[in-house]
């Protein structure tokens, strides 16, 4: 089954030169429609420098985006009270981190969407993320032009310190929530936020590996959501201490496993990290040369292969066009922009699922029309649908009350189910809940509201092909109290 999910088809880029009267300090809109890249003009005075994050509908139209100081509508103007994100003032030439914002889908909502960003403290030594916080945009409201109706929600368990940026989210097994990672300061300790219809929650904390440096970086989650990775440069100029994390992911339990850590000697500067469509390679970006790393490989890090280096090449102003992040893109290519330095190339790898030189890294291989300073669309896989098998981790990550629990046996049946399926409890429950069934790609196809289960409830799956589905039964304060898979036959 296939359906549109284009989330991702539109990029804004640039400078935070805005001043400048020269029209290649204006914006970059990429498009990706129809798989093909197009990169125009925008005449629209918005400073870039690092954080952004750009959001289109299901069939790829613009939404809105962010510099994380305002987030603009697809008219290219502020949406009502999204202004002062961050402080304008402080940051008049754009927000400075990478990743440092995100935007998604508020799950189980149409036309409503959360931006998760943080605020940031400096340490003397370092800059941290202080807490991170969330608002909510209704784009439904002012004529589709938007509205924040919430703003700057602290997020619970990332007030006590926690490394700055790398907001790189992935979505969760069940197809519609979505999972988060921070890491606390400069420890090994990741923290796991789920991200629902009620917004973010703490969901639990693993001690896992090497200690996570903070610093400039980015992270990224394989397209088959197995991988999470992170490239980080911390340290100083004097002394940069560049390295990369890897882990395996589970998007059910969210829990990681099989740590690895590569710390680069000797370090080198600027880079990044993306993996290939087919989530076989990992390429790492490292300021002039460009790794593949096989994962498929029974010793990873000993599969390194380099597959680019610096060529050289100074831009009509005389800068050199290094190596920095990397952004997977609708169109299958990696594309990579210039450290340090505002410029109009982008480099691209060519064919990211071959092994090796096969790749076809091209550098400076795309010329804007405008110029752009180290800043990339912040921009998870919006292609990552629902498990093959249920995700019981949604019990564990929003229990019950035990003492539910313990009373009462809620019974699903029959499985497999032609036309109807039935729900009962083998104790007297009077509170009203909600019904949910997804399809395998975690898309809702049947809900019911304010059903009781005393002395039954019974649902017609009629309607429904044949094939698998996954429900949830959850009360009114949203615990979910049962959940699994059911087989609808001919």
């Amino acid at each position: 089954m296939c359906f549109s999910q284009k989330e991702d088809y539109n990029w804004i880029m640039g400078a935070g030169l805005n001043n400048n009267p020269d029209s290649i300090y204006k914006l970059n809109y990429i498009r990706f429609d129809n798989n093909y890249f197009q990169a125009d003009l925008l005449y629209e005075s918005i400073p870039f420098f690092g954080s952004q994050a750009t959001i289109s509908d299901a069939e790829g139209n613009l939404v809105c985006y962010t510099n994380d100081i305002n987030l603009y509508n697809h008219t290219h103007q502020i949406v009502e009270n999204g202004d002062n994100f961050q402080s304008l003032a402080q940051f008049p030439q754009g927000y400075f981190l990478n990743q440092g914002v995100t935007i998604l889908p508020l799950p189980d909502t149409q036309g409503v969407y959360i931006m998760i960003d943080g605020s940031q403290k400096d340490i003397g030594t370092d800059i941290i993320t202080e807490r991170l916080r969330y608002s909510i945009t209704d784009m439904s409201l002012n004529n589709a032009l938007g509205k924040v109706t919430q703003k700057k929600i602290t997020i619970e368990n990332t007030s006590d310190t926690i490394n700055a940026g790398f907001l790189n989210p992935v979505r969760h097994g069940n197809g519609k929530d979505w999972w988060l990672l921070g890491v606390k300061y400069e420890t090994n300790r990741l923290r796991k936020h789920l991200i629902t219809s009620e917004g973010v929650h703490f969901h639990d904390e693993q001690v896992i590996g090497e200690p996570v440096r903070n610093g400039i970086g980015f992270a990224a989650y394989s397209p088959s959501g197995e991988w999470y990775g992170r490239y980080v440069l911390s340290g100083t100029a004097a002394n940069p201490k560049t390295g990369f994390y890897l882990y395996r992911f589970d998007r059910c339990t969210g829990q990681l496993s099989s740590p690895i850590h590569k710390a680069y000697q000797p370090p080198e500067y600027y880079g990044g990290l993306a993996f290939s469509p087919n989530s076989r390679f990992l390429y790492i970006a490292k300021h002039t040369k460009i790794y593949q790393y096989d994962l498929e490989a029974g010793d990873i890090l000993a599969s390194e292969h380099l597959v680019a280096e610096y060529d050289g090449f100074l831009d009509e102003q005389g800068v050199p066009t290094r190596f920095y992040g990397l952004q997977l893109a609708p169109d299958n290519k990696i594309y990579g922009i210039v450290a340090g330095f505002n410029t109009r190339y982008l480099h691209v790898i060519d064919q990211p699922d071959l092994p090796g030189d096969s790749c076809n890294v091209i550098q400076h291989g795309v010329y804007l029309p405008a110029h752009n300073f180290g800043t990339l669309p912040n921009m998870p896989n919006f292609r990552l649908y629902a498990t093959d098998t249920p995700c019981d981790s949604m019990v564990n990550a929003i229990s019950p009350p035990p003492s539910l629990l313990a009373k009462t046996i809620i019974h699903v049946w029959p499985i497999p189910a032609a036309d109807v399926l039935h729900f009962s409890a083998d104790t007297s429950m009077e509170e009203s809940l909600d019904l949910q069934i997804f399809d395998t790609f975690g898309r809702m196809v049947l809900r019911r509201k304010n059903i009781q289960l005393s002395p039954f409830f019974s649902i017609r799956l009629d309607a429904l092909p044949a094939g698998a589905y996954f429900y949830l039964l959850q009360n009114a304060e949203g615990k979910i109290l049962k959940s699994g898979k059911v087989v609808k036959t001919e």
